[in-house]
């Protein structure tokens, strides 16, 4: 008995110094127990501009992945880095390009939550659990004629697993909402305003990047502005156990 509970202990504290020794390879926040601001509108900045490099978040310019749907005129498929993001009037926004992705921070179960615009029409996406070309997408698009539909996928090798993409009940995102985007016990939440989006297991995540991007489509991105965002770790299963 003893012998099984040193080896229980030892597989546990491993699991642990490879989590820590992969988010101290990360050049950027860290999700703690307490809540760390990533960004609030400052109304006092005016005009467009960069971000700053005070900025928590980091710009992406090599992002590339395969989603659910290569070739498709408005679902994720083919995803190619070209854009830029910047302050607009303190909001947060893409200035330039199609595709622009900013890596929000490095976490395992995690909360990310804050207070973002959507308008129009046009695709984007997080992505969780980011590391070494594997982790989660969770992808949106508002389509003028056929609704909003959302995708959740398991991406390995930077290209989404078909058998394992499940598409949820459309949501459209109007105007600007407060959210809440959670991985708990390895389960993702995500609730927009009073709305339970979506809620599915995600078998095999992993801590990695928070990565939040928009995409081309034939409508163009989606033009969203980001007004708040925070995060903090959840204990994680390890913990639990």
């Amino acid at each position: 008995m003893q012998n099984r509970f040193l080896i229980f202990t030892v597989l546990i504290l491993s699991f642990c110094a490879t989590a820590n020794a992969q988010s101290d390879e990360f050049d950027g926040v860290v999700a703690t127990e307490k809540w760390t601001v990533l960004h609030v509108l400052n109304r006092r900045t005016r005009g467009t501009k960069p971000l700053s490099k005070k900025t928590k978040f980091k710009p992406l310019d090599d992002l590339n992945f395969k989603g659910p749907k290569p070739g498709h005129p408005f679902v994720l498929g083919n995803y190619a880095v070209d854009g830029k993001w910047g302050l607009v009037n303190g909001y947060v926004q893409r200035l330039s390009g199609k595709d622009a992705a900013l890596e929000l921070c490095w976490a395992d179960q995690f909360e990310l939550e804050g207070v973002v615009e959507h308008a129009q029409f046009g695709g984007w996406f997080f992505l969780v659990g980011w590391d070494k070309e594997h982790g989660y997408s969770i992808s949106n698009v508002n389509l003028k004629t056929s609704g909003s539909p959302w995708f959740v996928s398991e991406m390995r090798g930077s290209k989404s697993i078909e058998e394992k993409t499940t598409e949820f009940d459309h949501f459209n995102w109007k105007g600007e909402q407060p959210f809440s985007l959670s991985v708990k016990e390895n389960e993702l939440t995500l609730k927009v305003g009073r709305f339970n989006v979506l809620r599915t297991p995600l078998e095999n995540y992993k801590p990695g990047s928070i990565i939040l991007g928009v995409y081309d489509t034939e409508y163009g991105p989606k033009p969203i502005r980001i007004k708040s965002l925070r995060v903090r770790s959840l204990p994680s299963v390890a913990d639990d156990m």
